[in-house]
């Protein structure tokens, strides 16, 4: 079928399904063939061919030694008709409706940002009929553009009566995870939803409240709805029946609004009410410690002075996660934790949970400071060039403040840069992050 086939859709997925097969070679006919359609294949076409071809390189699946050339020369071709496609784009509803079902390592290594110029030189193109569909594509490549972001802001507000509510929360949800803040915008969409609550499912209102919350708004109606008794039950009764997936994430994420309006709303009066699913969820995670924890932690004793004077792996009041905790008092000098000290040879096997109102949590001697060191991986920054954090880390870093750490946030392109590819030159960092300027 695939030599008589003309049809470009048809071609890709039958690549992508034969690039599945444990056995499978690429021979010469399949090469030419996905060679003719490029040109005439749309993105989506194009990623599947592509995508196919990486997955089986990396699986060794492809058998690549006996036609390495024309697989190399059929990479560039698809590169150059990617390019050449998205560099024709004159209109934004057909660019969008291509790149709905766009995604994975090509995509992301070869066209991303061509596609995001494309974007912003059909800027004009922006309205309200395709803010969703632009900022789903933005979410998808977490790609923080201040001049699209704004755009959709000011296209939204203008329009606001006509997007629905479960699409406005969806935009909110684009600029809270790439932590982009837009008062106007946020505070236009908060008046216009908290009109239109009733069109929300119960639990949705969590999702839109912990969206808000990732970005700094807690509305009164709002919080006073979800921190309600009997929407608590009707919430109860709604998550019996959702998918599990979809289950965990409203706990989840009940548990974060809880955890915020306690720290930085506390004249709502909510208590928190998460201790027990907190340790049940920590008490099912994996608690081991990766290597290089492990290795941060033998620089920390080295630069300290002893492994008693800082802890790995620690849970904090409101059960945040941090990688390394000491304490410094007024003269920078390390406290020791004593009997929390942790051997260094059994650290990688230890259940490092530590508990909540354990002696580290007492009160600390006059000037002292509880340092909390944050190693972040790119998971943590928006994958443009400015490399921005993220909403969620934002917020730890505000809530570990508001505990009353020093937050001390360690950039995985920073860790692992040139500039410190050695020992010595990574603990002079650690020195500096622990003593230096603040």
């Amino acid at each position: 079928y695939l030599k008589s086939s003309v049809i470009p859709a048809d071609t890709a997925a039958i690549i992508r399904v034969l690039a599945m097969l444990p056995s499978f070679q690429v021979e010469e006919m399949i090469i030419n063939k996905a060679a003719a359609v490029l040109p005439q294949c749309r993105l989506h076409h194009l990623n599947c061919i592509a995508t196919a071809l990486v997955k089986g390189n990396h699986h060794d699946q492809l058998h690549w030694q006996n036609s390495s050339e024309l697989c190399a020369k059929l990479l560039q071709k698809l590169n150059d008709c990617g390019f050449e496609r998205i560099q024709k784009a004159n209109n934004l509803n057909l660019l969008l409706e291509e790149l709905t079902h766009v995604n994975g390592e090509w995509f992301e290594e070869v066209l991303n940002e061509e596609t995001m110029a494309m974007c912003q030189h059909l800027i004009d193109q922006i309205t309200w009929a395709n803010v969703l569909p632009l900022s789903s594509f933005l979410k998808k490549t977490n790609h923080r553009c201040p001049a699209l972001f704004d755009r959709i802001a000011s296209v939204t507000v203008e329009n606001i009566d006509k997007i629905h509510p479960s699409e406005i929360y969806f935009i909110l949800f684009l600029f809270s995870a790439l932590n982009y803040d837009n008062e106007e915008f946020f505070k236009s969409c908060i008046q216009h939803l908290i009109s239109n609550l009733s069109y929300f499912e119960i639990y949705h209102l969590v999702l839109l409240g912990h969206v808000l919350a990732v970005a700094g708004y807690f509305p009164p109606v709002l919080i006073t709805t979800i921190f309600d008794v009997s929407f608590l039950s009707k919430l109860d009764a709604q998550l019996k029946v959702l998918p599990d997936a979809l289950k965990q994430r409203v706990c989840s994420q009940l548990m974060k609004l809880n955890r915020a309006v306690c720290l930085e709303c506390p004249e709502f009066h909510i208590p928190w009410f998460h201790e027990q699913y907190c340790q049940r969820v920590f008490h099912k995670s994996n608690g081991r410690i990766s290597p290089l924890r492990q290795h941060v932690h033998r620089m920390l004793t080295e630069i300290l002075g002893g492994s008693q004077y800082s802890r790995i792996s620690v849970l904090t009041p409101y059960y945040y996660e941090i990688d390394f905790e000491c304490v410094l008092d007024e003269n920078k000098k390390p406290l020791s934790y004593m009997a929390q000290n942790i051997p260094l040879d059994d650290v990688g096997a230890v259940h490092w949970r530590q508990g909540i109102e354990d002696e580290g949590r007492r009160a600390l001697p006059p000037g002292a400071q509880r340092i909390a060191l944050e190693f972040l991986d790119s998971r943590a920054f928006s994958k443009d060039y400015s490399r921005h954090l993220k909403g969620e880390h934002a917020v730890k870093k505000r809530h570990l403040e508001m505990l009353g750490y020093r937050v001390v946030q360690i950039p995985h392109f920073e860790w692992n840069s040139m500039v410190l590819s050695t020992k010595g030159e990574q603990l002079e960092y650690l020195r500096h992050q622990l003593y230096g300027i603040q």
